[in-house]
């Protein structure tokens, strides 16, 4: 009885692993999907030099003498999927501000400018490229885990805020 059942599927199991093994892909045509779409990055501008800013520490590594905050003030998710902030580093007096994005999806960041503490201003990247967050660059690699839940864009900027405080 329950050999009439099973030969169907196992059938079926047969004929879907020989066209797999030739290489033959079955592809619908019935569906418009966005994925074969490639990714574009929307336009965006720096924003103000940080006069009032939220700062939100993050701590990749309990044993690092720097600390890392991050402003939640300008954080903020773009339609490509990017989640772009201002972060801050201080090494004991020393104050360090860049605007940096990560994507998400594809596991990159990118630095949009550096800041001038003299001139209160943003200098830009001379090569502004998307780089791969690496294993040994740890503070990336926990941003990413707090802005980027599941390896996608927050909905919102309240959304990463909020896993920033939670996790930071």
């Amino acid at each position: 009885m329950k050999f009439r059942h099973t030969l169907p599927a196992l059938l079926a199991l047969c004929l879907s692993l020989t066209a797999q093994a030739e290489g033959k892909l079955i592809k619908n045509n019935n569906y418009a999907l966005d994925v074969d779409k490639p990714w574009e990055e929307q336009a965006y501008s720096l924003p103000a030099y940080p006069q009032a800013a939220d700062w939100i520490e993050v701590k990749p590594d309990w044993l690092q003498s720097n600390r890392f905050f991050v402003d939640g003030n300008t954080l903020s998710v773009g339609q490509d999927g990017v989640v772009r902030f201002i972060s801050r580093v201080l090494s004991g007096k020393v104050e360090n501000l860049s605007v940096e994005g990560i994507q998400c999806k594809s596991n990159q960041y990118r630095a949009y400018g550096f800041g001038d503490s003299v001139n209160q201003r943003w200098i830009e990247p001379m090569r502004p490229l998307w780089q791969d967050i690496v294993y040994s660059d740890k503070l990336r690699r926990e941003l990413r885990t707090l802005l980027c839940p599941f390896g996608s864009a927050p909905r919102d900027a309240a959304q990463a805020v909020e896993s920033l405080r939670k996790g930071g």
